[in-house]
C-alpha cells in the first residue's frame, strides 16, 4: 500500500466528500483494498473498518466505528486509513501516512472493553515505519524511539484543520492561545504523521477537536509506548471511541491542556 502511495502521489480528485478539503482519490480505495485483501488472507476471523469503506462526516464515521464495536463478531477489529493526508497527497506534497490500528477486545462480561494494541504508521516518501504494541515500546524503523522532554515554552505544537465552523473555530482559538505560550505551531496536514512524529521526539504536542478513529488508532499507541501522555481536551481519558485529543511529551502535557482549555478548545463548537 506504500509503495502504490508513494508511485501514484499527485492523482486526480476523483470527488469531494463531506467538505470542500474532504477529497477522494482512486488511490485511498486502491491501497485500502491491498491492506484489507492482507488482513483478509493471514487473519480471516479479523473485523475491518476502513476509512474509505464509511460514508463522509464525523457523524457518520463516529457511527461506523460504534456499530464496529457493538456488532464485531471477533474480538479483533483492524482500524484503518490507507492515505492519511488525502489533500497533501494530491497537491505533490509528499506528507502522507498510512495508519493502521489493531484494537482487542479485553475483560469479561460488563467489564469487555476494547483497546489497541499495534499500531503502524509508515511514512512513504521518507521509507519510514513507526510501530508499536501493547507494552512493547515504539520503534523507528527496528530502532527505539521516546518523545521529547521540552516544556511548552520550547515545544513544537503541531494541529489540523478542518473547514467546517463547528471545527474551524476552536482549533483557531487553539493556535492562537497556544502561539503565544510555545516556540511555534505547525500544520501538516497529516494526524497519523504528526502523531508519529510525537512519539519519535520530533514535534512536542498535537492536538485536534474532532479526529476520526482510522486517524488516530495507531498514533495514539505510538505516542504512550513511546512515553507520551494522550488525553482528550478535557482532560480525560483517550479510548479508540474518543475525538477530542491531545498528545504529547509528558513535559508539556498539563500546561497545554489548561491553554487549551482557557481557550475553550474542549472539541466542536455548538453550532
Amino acid at each position: 500500500a506504500a509503495a502504490l502511495v508513494r508511485d501514484r502521489v499527485g492523482a486526480g480528485v476523483l470527488k469531494t466528500k463531506a467538505t470542500r478539503g474532504d477529497l477522494l482519490t482512486a488511490v485511498d480505495g486502491e491501497a485500502q483494498e491491498v491492506i484489507e485483501a492482507a488482513v483478509r488472507a493471514a487473519f480471516p476471523a479479523h473485523a475491518f473498518l476502513g476509512e474509505e469503506s464509511v460514508p463522509a462526516g464525523a457523524t457518520a464515521s463516529a457511527d461506523a466505528l460504534r456499530c464496529a464495536l457493538d456488532a464485531c463478531g471477533s474480538d479483533w477489529l483492524w482500524v484503518v486509513d490507507p492515505l492519511d493526508g488525502t489533500t497533501n497527497f494530491v497537491q505533490s506534497l509528499p506528507l502522507v501516512g498510512v495508519s493502521i490500528g489493531v484494537a482487542r477486545r479485553v475483560g469479561e462480561a460488563a467489564e469487555r472493553r476494547w483497546e489497541v494494541v499495534v499500531g503502524v504508521v509508515v511514512d512513504p516518501f521518507r521509507e519510514e515505519t513507526v510501530t508499536a504494541t501493547l507494552g512493547g515500546g515504539c520503534t523507528l524503523n527496528g530502532s527505539p524511539v521516546r518523545v521529547g522532554v521540552e516544556p511548552l515554552a520550547d515545544a513544537v505544537v503541531a494541529t489540523g484543520f478542518a473547514p467546517t465552523e463547528a471545527s474551524l473555530a476552536p482549533m483557531v482559538r487553539g493556535i492562537a492561545a497556544v502561539g503565544a505560550r510555545a516556540r511555534t505551531v505547525r500544520m501538516l496536514g497529516s494526524a497519523a504523521i504528526m502523531l508519529a512524529w510525537v512519539a519519535c521526539g520530533r514535534l512536542s504536542a498535537y492536538f485536534e477537536a474532532d479526529l476520526n478513529a482510522w486517524d488516530s488508532a495507531a498514533g495514539v499507541l505510538l505516542v504512550r509506548e513511546a512515553g507520551g501522555l494522550v488525553s482528550d481536551l478535557r482532560g480525560g481519558p483517550f479510548g479508540i471511541a474518543s475525538r477530542p485529543m491531545l498528545a504529547s511529551n509528558a513535559a508539556a502535557h498539563a500546561e497545554l491542556r489548561e491553554v487549551l482549555r482557557d481557550a475553550r478548545v474542549l472539541g466542536l463548537d455548538p453550532l
